[in-house]
């Protein structure tokens, strides 16, 4: 099935959510780009203190919205492990779930001038975007 088809197969609210999510995806994406960092981090600050708790019946889960940025994340070019982690707070605020970015760095085994940064989201302690096998040390959280 295409892509296409696969999208106007989801029901509307499912289609919103996607989007939303595309957007938010696209718009950390073009922030990291653009902005200073710590500048960039005071507009997502804002944007999640801004964010309206939206309760309904039909509240998404943490999986679903944590599936819908990973799915978006495969159109928007350079969508890394920070960006994704980044826009999960935005996404995951609008619904009212905690979270947490962790960016930190792996302990180089051998070569000591090589080393891995990576970014992760948490939610009520557990890893739901850029859970790694490799133990990494948190050096910034927020």
């Amino acid at each position: 099935m295409s892509n296409a088809r696969r999208f106007l197969s989801l029901t509307p609210a499912e289609r919103r959510r996607l989007l939303r999510a595309f957007l938010i995806v696209a718009g950390v994406r073009l922030g990291l780009w653009m902005i200073p960092f710590p500048r960039f981090q005071r507009v997502l600050a804002r944007f999640n203190a801004s964010s309206d708790s939206k309760r309904r019946a039909a509240l998404p889960t943490i999986v679903q919205l944590v599936r819908e940025v990973r799915i978006v994340s495969n159109y928007v070019p350079h969508a890394t492990c920070l960006t994704q982690a980044l826009a999960g707070p935005v996404l995951l605020a609008r619904y009212g779930y905690p979270a947490v970015v962790h960016v930190g760095v792996a302990k180089p085994e051998t070569d000591m001038k090589s080393f891995q940064s990576h970014a992760w989201l948490e939610s009520d302690g557990q890893v739901i975007i850029g859970a790694s096998e490799q133990p990494y040390v948190a050096l910034v959280t927020f």
